[in-house]
This record gives C-alpha cells, structure tokens and sequence, in this order.
C-alpha cells in the first residue's frame, strides 16, 4: 500500500486549486452563490467571507483556536484570487436539494 506524502496547508490548498476541485455554483434567476470544495472524503462548503467550512478540521481545530482556518478555505481563497475555480450555473431550484447533499453528515 502505497502512502502519500501530507502536504502543507498551503501546498493542500493549491493543489486543490489547480486541480479544479473548487467550485462556484451560481444559482439563478436569485443570483446565490455557494462555494464548495471537493475534499478527500466529500464536498464541503466555504464561506470565504466568514472564514467559514463545514470539514471536521474546522469544526474540532478551528473553532477551539487551534489554528486559524482549514485548507478549504484557503483553497477557496487562492482560486478566487487565481481565478482558477470551477463556474457551475445552477437554476433556483436545485439549491434545497444540493445543500442538503453538501450537508449530508452521514457520510
């Protein structure tokens, strides 16, 4: 079994970046807007204006003070400041159902 080097923070976030694994969905006619990360494990969302995201690390490390933020965010950040994030134009009613995805903690 072959294991992986763990990148930096900051290695992780643009890797996530150039492999295309940030998203803007733009919901229409309403003009929302969701940012989502595709992670090793599922897709989380990012709320880079808040510093903001719906991994485990946020939850356990960022919000005890641990660390400042997670890769996601970063990697939301890096790809809006890159422009290399993914564009995907949705209609209004798809919104209820694809957050509830995004936020299926079941898996």
């Amino acid at each position: 079994m072959g294991s992986r080097r763990r990148l930096e923070p900051e290695e992780e976030a643009r890797r996530l970046a150039e492999e295309g694994r940030v998203k803007r969905y733009v919901f229409r006619p309403s003009g929302r807007v969701v940012w989502v990360v595709v992670g090793r494990r599922r897709e989380y969302i990012v709320m880079p204006e808040v510093n903001y995201c719906t991994c485990d690390d946020y939850y356990f490390r960022v919000i005890k003070g641990q660390k400042p933020s997670c890769y996601h965010i970063a990697a939301v950040r890096t790809a809006i400041s890159e422009g290399s994030y993914v564009d995907v134009e949705e209609e209004d009613r798809w919104f209820w159902h694809l957050l509830d995805e995004w936020l299926d903690w079941s898996g």
